[in-house]
């Protein structure tokens, strides 16, 4: 079950490198892009883009010791209580959206133009997501069960 996590963490990292790179790369096409009023700042535009790479970078290398973290379990075969899946699946969506949300954030402050308080709140939210991971994974059981006498 460790070799299935740790794909799964490697195609989230490959994930998070490609669609950042293809997010920003248009950018680099645009002819009026780099001048002008509303032109990216450069070092905000490199952090809103180094920064879900590197992390890509770090997930995909650290691969092996994050599925020994999330599956801690020495016992053979595929008795994964769904409260572990759950809440692995909770912390990578809260992953995802830490590092998309502070792309964006991070790249709108750079662009001297209002900032989307939404994708705040997603940056807020996503740690609640990473954090609470298990306690959202026993509210997933509990209303899983609910009505059932199990």
């Amino acid at each position: 079950m460790r070799a299935l996590i740790e794909i799964v963490i490697k195609v989230f990292a490959a994930y998070l490198v490609f669609s950042t790179v293809g997010n920003y790369v248009p950018l680099a096409f645009v002819p009026g892009a780099w001048s002008g009023p509303n032109s990216p700042n450069i070092e905000y535009l490199a952090a809103g883009v180094l920064v879900p790479i590197g992390i890509g970078i770090i997930l995909w290398l650290r691969a092996p010791k994050i599925s020994k973290k999330a599956f801690s379990t020495e016992t053979p075969g595929p008795i994964i209580p769904e409260s572990g899946i759950v809440a692995a699946g909770v912390f990578l969506i809260g992953v995802y959206w830490l590092i998309r949300s502070f792309s964006v954030v991070v790249t709108q402050l750079s662009a001297q133009a209002p900032i989307n308080y939404g994708w705040c709140v997603v940056l807020i939210l996503s740690f609640g997501l990473i954090l609470g991971n298990h306690v959202l994974a026993k509210i997933f059981r509990k209303l899983r069960t609910a009505g059932t006498n199990t």
